[in-house]
């Protein structure tokens, strides 16, 4: 009787897992989304590989979409993606993330880029700029916190209204999925 139960219990997990995926999937056309570029610093051997798993992450919660990892050569050269390109995503170690954002250091040239946090860790940020869509960075975060362990990742509570500096605000559509999940705790 136990192994009936049992066999009973992954079926619906089974069921369970295949229908919000496909959900999520859902949302994600539903929102405009397409193939995502994860834009990476190839000098930074950690983003790398924390890249990785987050493209593995995403293409399992949204299995139709291409996600491909893109290696700049240099800090520099993401920048230049960020700064030009609608749409994109970086995984910058915190640092060089802020200076990008700022327009500090080696960014000068470029200036401040309006940056916004979708998810981040103890190292890295997972960026997008102010305008990626807010339904898009919703999906993102709901996608990459369905297993958050794995980066130890967090979607950071920092509004941009706060207008400090000292660290980069998290994005509207991350912020309205970690609220939503604030209520759903309650």
């Amino acid at each position: 009787m136990n192994r009936r139960r049992t066999l009973g219990a992954l079926a619906v997990l089974g069921a369970w897992v295949t229908l919000s995926g496909q959900a999520l999937q859902r949302e994600w056309k539903r929102a405009g989304g397409g193939d995502l570029a994860l834009h990476i610093n190839a000098q930074d051997e950690g983003s790398a590989q924390a890249a990785e798993l987050l493209a593995k992450q995403l293409h399992k919660a949204l299995p139709d979409t291409d996600i491909r990892v893109a290696r700049g050569e240099t800090v520099a050269a993401v920048d230049q993606v960020l700064a030009k390109t609608q749409g994109v995503l970086a995984l910058l170690a915190y640092d060089v993330a802020l200076q990008m954002y700022r327009g500090e250091g080696a960014f000068r040239a470029l200036g401040p880029i309006e940056l916004r946090v979708v998810v981040e860790n103890y190292k890295y940020q997972l960026l997008c700029r102010a305008d990626f869509p807010r339904e898009q960075a919703y999906v993102v975060a709901q996608a990459i916190m369905q297993d958050p362990e794995m980066l130890k990742l967090t979607v950071p509570d920092r509004p941009a209204e706060s207008g400090v500096r000292d660290s980069i605000p998290t994005h509207p559509g991350a912020l309205a999925f970690l609220k939503s999940g604030a209520r759903e705790n309650r």
